[in-house]
């Protein structure tokens, strides 16, 4: 009975009904009755909801009451004198509990105060909402000492006396339990109780208001962001969403730093233009990277049209709110986060010693036609090592990369207020070294949130963030920002020396290839350059109560963002060591570029939430209005109008419908405007009456959805025909009738929790269908000019999700969590108007994914056997091929290799991506980890990784695994092709490259301790944890010389792992 009363306690806790509640007046009579018998009057005349448990209400005891026109405080004080029993009121809800015993007063706190002494504390309590409201009827003991103890008043006030070091306990019914340890006096003590959502209906944030999560029918997810977040050494928030919740896939393709955001799509890819989702930050677009994962309190995933569709225009690639942390009334709370560790590269491949590259470099040249390059004396001295300046043998990886980059990030937080106002202020530092010379980043962010309460009615939030970012990056001649000196060292063969010995009077003096100085001297004399990122905001948000349940919400958000590039570099003279002859000069730079981008947001909404008996209803209409102006001739604005709706029986059946209208200029007259709506359904089952004798069901949730959103994510002036500045002349088409790209979508899930939600499981289903998406055909269709983008694809994605979630606790000291979860996604063109569409490698054709693999089919390589002793080929071939080149497949069969046999050949899009999260704790101990990975892809080998010693890009070392691996005749089954310095037929594009893109990564694990107890606070210090961390330190799949998540070649700055330790300090 006591689950049974609980579990209807926070079934119905949360609704928004309180100020009317309050104002109820009751007429009760009532003769010889009992108290079941007063309450049933009491919810039938009014919103009243009293909870009881059946064994403390005595229903023998006779009661006679006559009351007209009081309030439910009047009423209740009157029936329950003498009963032993008081109650709690929270929100339109009662609970009737046992009276607790009053302390008696003990005597006042004495002029030298010793460890017996009795401190006077007084103070008042609050819950965590906004404006915070007095808690009554909270319960004050001392910890472990049931017998000394009080409770608040009505306004939430209290007196009590304590001796130094005793822990008081504040808790109620519904909240997490707060305790506080008294080493002074207090006369204001301000207390926070956050309600224990365990115990109540979880409230998270939906669009453009907050919901319990009873009432929504739409698909949504919360990440556990504190989870992903606490101690990880994450550089930028989009990191932490990976292996958080199913139907987002979220992809780290490099760790350079300042340049390590992960890319998200949410149920797939949507379109050819931007396909990233859009982002919210406390209500106003933002990038997340900029935002400090500390200063993060939720984040929320709405994934299908019903929940995303007040969105609009742009929620056709998904939506993410990002909601950032509050003060709340209370002491000031100060917290400390910092971390240091070291970073290494997941994936750098070794490459071959020079006596090695030079055989292998001779046979490429032998191949190819030509002579043998060095002689066998030369790679005779190089092996023997007899004459290092002459004959070198470089490691380059040696020379260049740090293989332990230190990263370092600090987090100064202090919150608190009181019920007038509240802050949250948060200053981070974050310092990046990468492994490349001159590259590192430096992070400031600052962000002030407070919340100001004028009166009763009229709250206002002003939040105001700074950011500053510096990235630095080696100014190499002919490409910078660090992967042109990365490509050098897979570029730069291992016979160059780095620095010669150094003459008396002479220069430094370095090693040289063909015209490419080595990147040693390009990072000692290339010089720097630095990109300044900086932003600052003011986001002002007042709310005014007009009428209980109607509220008025406004918002006005401005943001700068400027940013500057900056390159120095010196002169610098370069000579032939043996020569003396002057070979190559650097000369000065000195650049610098600004651009600068302002944005402007204003908007009203109205919500009104109204409960009539068994029946709740939901309403809220806005309008807002947005401008971006950039310095680089971009201006855009949005102005929208939208709607919501839901409405749930019994808490049983559930409607929701959104509609939102957007005006936007990137289109032209006639095509600015473009309405979305959406409805959706749901039914939570367990609340019937049939299943009733399912106990071990605790959550039974059917859901469908239906709706349409948009997406007008594209160059502005597409519409219009544009015209060089140089000459005035037309240089490209504009399409007037350039529209919208629409998104359909249909949703059907299911949420279930099982065995007291021990084990949750989440299910969906959905079809995504993208109209009109906007495609450049080919040059001819439009006479050979530039090309105008057309409305001419019709996309369909369609997937399944599936998360499980299993809590447990084993024994006194063990808690067990388990998290898994895995989504599947088929992406396939319906139409392509005009097509197929290729470019370059990639091909859109009706039937296949979004951007398939183009290209040759292949079969080995060419053997021996598929010539005649003459040459002449007994297969098709394309010119000039030679046994050990790739076997192209004549697709068509007519008898030749060309780019008619060129067919669609693999799809770079991860169809299944899956993650699992545990996590166990033992008394303070807590371990975690996460494996995450993608099934179902194909990763094209590229650039030098793929064929090296091309010389029509200077060259290339080979990989040790490559070294081992290409044909030869004595080698027939290699891998690789054979080897030459002109590999043009083996570079065309062909599934010969194609490796199978699956992986499983460890993400992290870590190792915590938790501090707590009477002699951290004496010192003031209320908890404290240290942990050790490793990020991405192991990862297993098939794929060779790059990293599988960040794939690339020789260019790409790969993800780091990461090793590192922290504390977390709460003051």
């Amino acid at each position: 009975m006591k689950l049974t009363i609980l579990l209807l306690v926070t079934a119905i806790l949360g609704v928004s009904a309180t100020g009317r509640s309050q104002d109820e007046h009751l007429n009760i009579r009532l003769h010889q009755g009992t108290l079941p018998q007063l309450f049933s009057q009491i919810q039938s005349q009014s919103r009243w909801r009293i909870f009881y448990k059946d064994e403390l209400v005595n229903r023998e005891q006779p009661l006679t009451l006559e009351l007209q026109d009081k309030k439910i405080r009047e009423v209740l004080d009157k029936a329950l004198l003498n009963t032993g029993l008081s109650y709690r009121i929270m929100r339109n809800q009662v609970a009737i509990i046992p009276r607790e015993k009053v302390q008696a007063p003990l005597p006042s706190q004495p002029v030298n105060p010793t460890e017996d002494s009795t401190y006077l504390i007084r103070g008042r309590v609050y819950d965590t909402h906004e404006p915070p409201q007095a808690l009554p009827g909270v319960t004050i003991r001392v910890k472990d000492n049931n017998s000394q103890g009080t409770t608040t008043d009505a306004d939430g006030y209290f007196t009590f006396h304590a001796k130094k070091n005793a822990v008081l306990v504040f808790s109620q019914m519904g909240y997490i339990a707060q305790e506080f340890t008294i080493i002074r006096s207090h006369n204001a003590l301000n207390i926070s109780l956050k309600e224990n959502v365990a115990a109540l209906d979880e409230v998270v944030v939906v669009g453009l208001s907050e919901q319990q999560r009873k009432h929504i029918a739409s698909s949504i997810s919360a990440v556990n962001i504190a989870q992903q977040t606490n101690g990880k050494p994450i550089t930028a928030l989009s990191q932490a969403l990976q292996g958080g919740v199913t139907g987002i896939q979220v992809t780290q393709n490099s760790g350079l730093p300042g340049g390590d955001a992960a890319v998200i799509k949410i149920r797939g890819i949507s379109t050819t233009n931007a396909s990233n989702p859009l982002v919210m930050v406390d209500g106003v677009p933002m990038d997340m990277d900029y935002i400090d994962p500390v200063t993060v309190e939720s984040v929320t995933i709405l994934k299908d049209a019903a929940a995303a569709a007040v969105y609009g225009a742009r929620a056709a690639n998904g939506v993410i709110l990002v909601t950032t942390k509050r003060g709340v009334a209370g002491r000031v709370a100060v917290t400390y986060d910092g971390y240091y560790g070291i970073q290494s590269p997941s994936a750098m491949p070794a490459l071959v010693e020079a006596p090695q590259y030079m055989r292998m470099f001779n046979e490429a040249q032998v191949n190819a036609g030509n002579a043998p390059f060095y002689s066998e004396k030369d790679i005779q001295h190089t092996e023997a090592g007899d004459d290092p300046v002459k004959y070198p043998n470089t490691d380059w990886q040696k020379e260049i990369l740090n293989r332990a980059a230190p990263i370092t990030s600090h987090s100064l937080g202090v919150s608190g207020g009181n019920s007038l106002a509240r802050f949250a202020l948060t200053a981070n530092y974050q310092n990046q070294q990468g492994m490349i010379p001159l590259n590192h980043s430096n992070k400031y962010n600052i962000r002030a949130n407070t919340s100001i309460t004028l009166n009763k009615k009229f709250l206002v939030y002003m939040d105001m963030l700074a950011i500053k970012r510096n990235t630095f990056y080696p100014n190499r001649p002919n490409g910078n920002d660090g992967n042109r000196i990365l490509e050098d060292i897979f570029r730069v063969p291992p016979t160059i020396l780095p620095k010669y010995p150094a003459k008396d009077g002479a220069p430094q003096m370095y090693g040289r290839y063909v015209d490419i100085v080595n990147p040693v001297a390009y990072a000692e004399h290339g010089g720097k350059a630095l990109n300044e990122y900086g932003q600052s905001s003011i986001n002002l948000q007042p709310k005014w109560e007009v009428l209980p349940g109607l509220n008025l919400r406004g918002q006005f958000s401005f943001r700068l963002n400027s940013d500057v590039y900056r390159t120095t570099r010196d002169n610098y003279y370069f000579f032939d060591y043996f020569s003396g002859k002057l070979v190559q000069t650097w000369g000065v730079d000195r650049g610098a570029s600004m651009g600068r981008t302002t944005y402007y947001y204003a908007g009203v909404t109205a919500d009104y939430t109204y409960d009539l008996k068994d029946h709740h209803f939901y309403v809220m209409g806005g309008y807002s209005q947005e401008e971006s102006n950039s310095d680089y001739w971009d201006v855009r604005s949005l102005l929208s109008f939208y709607g919501k709706v839901n409405y749930s029986y019994k808490d049983k059946y559930l409607l929701e419908g959104a509609l939102r209208t957007d005006g936007s200029s990137r289109f032209g007259p006639g095509h600015k405007y473009g309405t979305f709506p959406s409805v959706a359904l749901g039914w939570n089952v367990h609340k019937e009456n049939f299943m009733a004798s399912a106990s071990f069901i605790n959550n039974m949730k059917i859901r469908a959805s239906y709706g349409r959103l948009g997406n007008e994510n594209i160059d502005p002036y597409q519409y219009q025909n544009m015209i060089s500045a140089s000459d005035g002349v037309e240089s490209v088409f504009g399409n007037p009738d350039i529209t919208w790209e629409t998104v359909d979508m249909l949703d059907l899930g299911l949420d279930l929790a099982l065995f007291q939600s021990k084990l949750e499981l989440t299910f969906d289903f959905y079809n995504k269908t993208t109209n009109g998406i906007i495609l450049w055909p080919p040059v001819s269709y439009v006479g050979g000019m530039g090309i105008p983008p057309v409305n001419a694809g019709r996309l369909r994605n369609k997937g399944l999700e599936l998360s499980l979630n299993y809590n447990s606790r084993i024994g006194k000291d063990i808690t067990l969590s388990v998290r898994p979860g895995i989504s599947y996604n088929n992406n396939t063109f319906l139409t392509v108007k005009g097509g197929p569409y290729i470019s370059g490698k990639t091909i859109n054709k009706e039937g296949y994914a979004l951007n398939s693999l183009y290209g040759y089919k292949t079969n080995g390589l060419l053997q021996a056997a598929d010539f005649k002793p003459d040459g002449t080929p007994l297969v098709p071939v394309i010119a000039n091929e030679k046994p050990g080149d790739i076997r192209y497949v004549d697709q068509n069969g007519d008898g030749l290799i060309d780019g008619n046999d060129q067919t669609v050949i693999g799809n770079p899009t991860p169809r299944a991506d899956f993650f699992a999260n545990f996590r166990v704790t033992y008394k303070k101990w807590e371990l975690e980890m996460l494996l995450q990975g993608v099934s179902k892809c194909d990763a094209v080998l590229s650039g030098m990784l793929a064929y090296p010693l091309d010389m029509s890009f200077d060259g290339g070392v080979p990989t040790r695994y490559y070294a081992d691996n290409y044909w030869t005749p004595q080698r027939t089954d290699a891998r690789f092709p054979r080897l030459t310095t002109t590999p043009d037929i083996n570079k065309l594009s062909s599934d010969f490259w194609i490796q199978n893109g699956a992986y499983v990564r460890v993400k992290y694990i870590q190792l915590g301790y938790n501090f707590s107890g009477v002699a951290l606070k004496r010192v003031g210090v209320n908890g404290a944890r240290v942990y050790l961390n490793a990020q991405n330190p192991f990862v297993f799949t098939t794929m060779k010389l790059v990293d599988p998540e960040s794939q690339g070649n020789q260019w790409t700055y790969g993800i780091m792992k990461m090793y590192t330790a922290g504390v977390s300090i709460q003051l």
